[in-house]
């Protein structure tokens, strides 16, 4: 176990607890104290100094056991929500104590694997909406990092967040076949002409479609099986290769094989109507798909056919830009440097549009770029204006699956489909699956991100190229939380909200609006050496 609260003696741990209860009753309770044991040998216990609320932690709320997070819980602990914490080493247990210190600051990235299974720290694992936390062997062998002193605990909190943002435009899917595993080849129509410039093999290969095509030897492929898809409905295929014009019947039913972390290649000429497919598997699942028009099926894999990040110069959009994650991205956007010339940022609250306007106009103007900043009712027709023949980028930041339909309408040839936001599976979208193919799209989607994200994001801090504190717009103490889920749910606050679980007394306080970098600085570092006394 990565991380736990145990129920003995020594010290106690005021934490506030997720029971599955609706928002409008937990926005009514109280935290709750309880025993902190000592850490076992191969443990830490570390204070946590400050926690960001995540609109993911809303999303947990309202979902229950149906957000993808949550969903493999076996339910033996409380749910504790909060990932995106600063953390100070508190107790070291004796197998540890090489490496970790008290006293010793720490960043942590909660996306864990135990086991294969997917664990996350403040969804499944109890998180950081409590004065404690108790991190396992799984969470320290590769889940922290030291982070220094002279930056504040509301700066190394907002690392996770804005290390989630520079995720969605790195490589997050698998970029290469998975030899050692298993493939479904399907064979449509005019499959003959599609080869191989090497031999491709896997552990396990099954054959559906033309019965009488034959699987072009060069493939590489041996001991295939011939099967129909109802004999495989079951089985899920790292890769699967499609050859041939498919029919969107058969296209459809394609992405639904593939297991976590699988990828979908296409060989084909001609378009076909677009297909049903669950962005939530896009975004949770790491859902990688590619497509080639040339004979030589690998030329999907070649890199200028899988891009990540944005396309110089051109049209992007920022598809649910108010909220803290959205404006994250459109910070990002703007300052890049070899970003998009134009940026529609949409948003359907009217505060966190002029939140918008006052905070990132004048970013936008010093940086020459075009900022379009339009009611999300409106984004089609800003898209139009801007982007005549469809968008290069979009990032859709909006929890709602047909906001993701609607960009992936709006896309140009080429143009790329950020799945950011997550949503609960089972609600499938249109995608035109056939254009990765044929016309270049993409369709990508992350969760999370990794330690080296959190570190790069760190480095650009301290070289002064990014101020953090800059998009923070509330703090709290742990008492008020309810205030504070509370604004972030009824959208009254557009950036970051930082938690100091050591000043629970501490009132929910909006910051300067428009910052005021010295005044509010001075606030943050004032409240942190109050709780760290």
């Amino acid at each position: 176990m990565a991380v736990s609260e145990t129920d003995e003696e020594a010290g106690i741990n005021l934490r506030w607890i997720h029971r599955g209860e609706p928002l409008d009753t937990l926005l009514r309770s109280r935290p709750e104290t309880a025993p902190l044991s000592p850490p076992a040998p191969d443990e830490v216990i570390a204070r946590v100094e400050a926690v960001c609320i995540c609109s993911s932690d809303i999303k947990a709320v309202r979902m229950g056991v149906d957000h993808p997070l949550l969903a493999e819980s076996d339910g033996n602990e409380d749910t504790v929500l909060g990932h995106e914490v600063s953390l100070r080493v508190e107790q070291v247990g004796e197998a540890q104590r090489e490496r970790f210190r008290p006293g010793q600051r720490l960043g942590l990235q909660p996306a864990m694997r135990i086991n294969g299974r997917r664990r996350t720290i403040g969804f499944d694992v109890p998180g950081g909406f409590a004065q404690y936390l108790r991190l396992g062997p799984d969470a320290l062998s590769g889940h922290v990092f030291d982070v220094p002193e002279r930056l504040s605990a509301a700066e190394i909190a907002l690392l996770e967040p804005y290390g989630c943002v520079e995720r969605a435009y790195r490589p997050n899917v698998r970029r290469t076949l998975a030899g050692n595993g298993s493939a479904l080849v399907y064979l449509g129509p005019g499959a003959e002409r599609y080869d191989a410039s090497r031999p491709v093999r896997w552990q396990r290969t099954i054959v559906v479609g033309q019965d009488k095509c034959i699987l072009p030897s060069s493939l590489g492929i041996e001991d295939e099986r011939r099967a129909s898809l109802s004999e495989i409905a079951d089985q899920r295929f790292d890769d699967i290769i499609a050859l041939g014009e498919l029919d969107e019947g058969a296209l459809a039913r394609l992405p639904v094989l593939l297991r976590e972390g699988g990828l979908l290649l296409q060989a084909r000429q001609t378009p076909a109507r677009a297909v049903r497919v669950d962005p939530a598997r896009i975004h949770y699942d790491g859902l990688a798909f590619v497509g080639t028009t040339d004979a030589d099926i690998l030329q999907a894999l070649a890199p200028e056919r899988q891009r990540f990040d944005v396309r110089p110069g051109g049209v992007a959009l920022v598809h649910g830009a108010g909220g803290a994650m959205g404006r994250i991205h459109v910070h990002r956007l703007l300052q890049l440097e070899n970003g998009p010339s134009t940026l529609i940022a949409t948003s359907r609250n009217a505060k966190r549009l002029a939140d918008l306007e006052a905070d990132f106009r004048p970013m936008a103007a010093a940086k020459g770029k075009r900022l379009v900043i339009a009611e999300t009712a409106d984004a089609e027709k800003a898209v139009t204006a801007a982007a005549p023949s469809g968008l290069d980028d979009a990032v859709v930041v909006v929890p709602d699956p047909q906001a993701v339909a609607g960009a992936a309408r709006w896309l140009a040839p080429g143009g790329m489909l950020a799945v950011f936001s997550g949503f609960a599976y089972g609600n499938p979208i249109l995608l035109d699956l056939a254009g990765v193919a044929v016309s270049g799209k993409r369709f990508t989607g992350s969760t999370g991100c990794s330690v080296q994200d959190m570190k790069d994001v760190l480095s650009r801090v301290e070289r002064g190229e990014l101020d953090l504190l800059a998009n923070l717009k509330a703090i709290s103490g742990l008492k008020d939380l309810p205030k504070a889920l509370e604004a972030v749910d009824r959208g009254a606050v557009s950036g970051k909200i930082v938690i100091y679980p050591h000043s629970p007394d501490l009132p929910f306080r909006l910051l300067a609006d428009p910052w005021d970098g010295g005044q509010e600085q001075r606030l943050i570092g004032e409240t942190e050496r109050e709780q760290g006394r």
